[in-house]
């Protein structure tokens, strides 16, 4: 409850300009008793920031057993964190403004390992794509997964500077397309890669297969 609380009241602020005594109120305990808890208010912040990559993975763990395929997987994950941004999930917030933190030592340890963590969950489904004959064996599965996180981060900079105008849903499928084909196996006795439509319910976030 204290950490659900904090991780609200850092990603609508900053850990600079959040005070205790919000925190406090947000989780529902007096500040004698946060402290209690939580000695300092960077124990605090630091304890928050651990505390939202294993919330992210989970979520996407629950997608990865829902999904079709790796391919499935990585166009519900890119959907869902566009969903998520508009939103205004505080975990995904929370972590935008952590990197403007990241002088400190702490943070950055904290930060980096939720960003490669995620890294790693990614490039994992894209060597599990490959075994499948789904994503091109000559892909840096690595370089793949950063460059999904780079996408990530692009929602959540254009949502902050107030532009969503900018990038739509019908634009997001587009851009989530592109990708797809930029990892994607060509089809046997092909050159180039099987295009792929998303489905048009923007509810179900799923690609029709051809």
């Amino acid at each position: 409850m204290i950490l659900e609380g904090a991780r609200a009241v850092f990603a609508g602020s900053s850990y600079t300009n959040a005070n205790t005594a919000k925190v406090a109120r947000a989780a529902g305990v007096s500040a004698p008793a946060l402290y209690r808890y939580f000695p300092s208010k960077k124990q605090l912040y630091l304890s928050t920031l651990k505390d939202a990559g294993p919330r992210l993975l989970h979520i996407w763990q629950r997608l990865a057993q829902e999904a079709a395929d790796p391919l499935d997987l990585i166009w519900t994950l890119g959907l869902a964190y566009y969903d998520r941004v508009l939103e205004r999930s505080p975990v995904m917030r929370l972590w935008f403004q952590a990197l403007g933190e990241v002088g400190d030592r702490q943070v950055r340890a904290a930060l980096a390992g939720n960003f490669t963590a995620a890294v790693d969950f990614l490039e994992r489904n894209l060597e599990a794509g490959k075994a499948q004959g789904l994503v091109r064996r000559d892909l840096d599965a690595r370089v793949a997964a950063w460059h999904f996180m780079a996408i990530g981060l692009t929602f959540d900079l254009i949502h902050l500077l107030g532009r969503d105008h900018e990038l739509d849903r019908s634009k997001v499928e587009n851009w989530g397309r592109l990708y797809l084909e930029s990892v994607q196996a060509a089809p046997r006795g092909s050159s180039a890669p099987h295009r792929r439509r998303a489905a048009s319910s923007s509810h179900s976030g799923r690609r029709q297969r051809h």
